[in-house]
C-alpha cells in the first residue's frame, strides 16, 4: 500500500514539476533483469570506456518513456532521445529530446553525431518487419561516428520479433564485438527471463 502511495505521490509531483522532481532525484524505474543489466553493466560499459566529467560525449537514446526517464542520471555522456509519440517529450531533457520515427533518424540529426547510441525495446513494438530494422541501422549508421558503440536490446520472443534481425543489409556498416562485461563472452547476451531479452553489440566502422 505504501508502495502504490509513494508512486502516485511522484507521479502528481512530476506532473505538477519535471525539474522539481527531477532535482529530488525521483524515478519510475520497471525493475526486471533485463532492466537490471541494462541499468548496471552496459551503462557501466559506457561509462568506463566513453563518459567523461563533463559530458562531451553524446549518446542518444531510442524511446522514452517515465521508466527511463532517469538514465541521462545514470550516464556520464550527454543523453539525447528521441520518441515517435509526442507525449513522450515530457520525459526528455530540454533542448535534447526530439519527437520523431526511430526509421527516419538521419531526417533529425546530423551525420556522424553520436559516439553511442542505445535502441532498447523498439524491435517488435515499432519496428516490426526487417525493411523497419533495416531503415533504423540505416539511420544509425548515419548519425553516429566512426567507432561508435550501439547497443541493440529486444525481447527475442517469436510472438515478437517475426525477422531474422542478422538479415538486415545495413549491418554492413557495422562489426559485432564483445564488451569487457563479466556475464558476456559473446557480442550477444540472452537475459533468462520471461522476456528473453537480448542485447546485441555493434560498432560502426
Amino acid at each position: 500500500m505504501f508502495k502504490k502511495i509513494s508512486y502516485k505521490l511522484k507521479r502528481i509531483l512530476f506532473k505538477l514539476s519535471p525539474k522539481l522532481a527531477e532535482k529530488l532525484n525521483i524515478s519510475f524505474p520497471f525493475r526486471s533483469r533485463d532492466r537490471d543489466f541494462l541499468e548496471n553493466e552496459v551503462f557501466a560499459y559506457l561509462n568506463t570506456y566513453l563518459g567523461t566529467a563533463d559530458k562531451s560525449r553524446r549518446l542518444l537514446f531510442v524511446g522514452l518513456d517515465k521508466h527511463n526517464w532517469h538514465y541521462h542520471r545514470l550516464l556520464n555522456l550527454t543523453f539525447h532521445t528521441i520518441d515517435i509519440d509526442r507525449r513522450s517529450a515530457r520525459y526528455g531533457q530540454e533542448g535534447l529530446h526530439c519527437t520523431g520515427s526511430a526509421t527516419s533518424l538521419q531526417e533529425y540529426y546530423e551525420p556522424e553525431y553520436f559516439d553511442a547510441v542505445v535502441a532498447n525495446g523498439m524491435i517488435g513494438f515499432g519496428i516490426n518487419t526487417l525493411e523497419d530494422f533495416d531503415a533504423m541501422l540505416a539511420g544509425i549508421a548515419h548519425i553516429s561516428k566512426p567507432g561508435a558503440v550501439v547497443v541493440l536490446g529486444y525481447s527475442d520472443l517469436p510472438e515478437r520479433v517475426r525477422f531474422v534481425p542478422s538479415g538486415a543489409g545495413s549491418l554492413g556498416r557495422f562489426r559485432e564485438f564483445t564488451p569487457p562485461i563479466p556475464a558476456m563472452d559473446s557480442p550477444q547476451h540472452q537475459v533468462l527471463n520471461e522476456f528473453r531479452h537480448r542485447y546485441w553489440f555493434l560498432q560502426r566502422l
